[in-house]
């Protein structure tokens, strides 16, 4: 016998992927807890950026702390010359050349204590 589709077991509804709230309804649900304009909201986000891109700047400390969410650190990492022959490690058998990079900096991110207690 044949089986019909609608014998068929119906697949597992896939699970919808949660998203993150965007930038805008971020700014929103700020103003609407503390009851601020969202024009000052976003000043406020504004005038934060400023001050974490001075603090991690090469003038800044490198080392700037969100108090009871984040700390942030910059690390500078210094200009690599490249031309040297090394193993592909793709092709075994091939040499490749390392091409030059240039001087960058990595910031890193840290949850601080207040942060991860209130996501137990």
């Amino acid at each position: 016998m044949a089986k019909d589709k609608a014998e068929k077991p119906a697949k597992a509804e896939k699970a919808t992927a949660v998203k993150s709230i965007t930038k805008g309804q971020f700014i929103t649900e700020i103003a609407e807890t503390t009851a601020l304009s969202k024009a000052q909201v976003s000043s406020v986000f504004d005038t934060m950026s400023e001050i974490i891109v001075k603090q991690l700047s090469k003038k800044g400390p490198g080392v700037i702390a969100i108090p009871g969410l984040l700390k942030l650190k910059a690390r500078r990492v210094s200009a690599v010359k490249g031309g040297k022959s090394v193993p592909n490690r793709f092709k075994p058998g091939e040499m490749t050349v390392t091409k030059d990079k240039p001087a960058h900096t990595k910031v890193s991110v840290r949850a601080l204590k207040g942060l991860k207690e209130s996501l137990k």
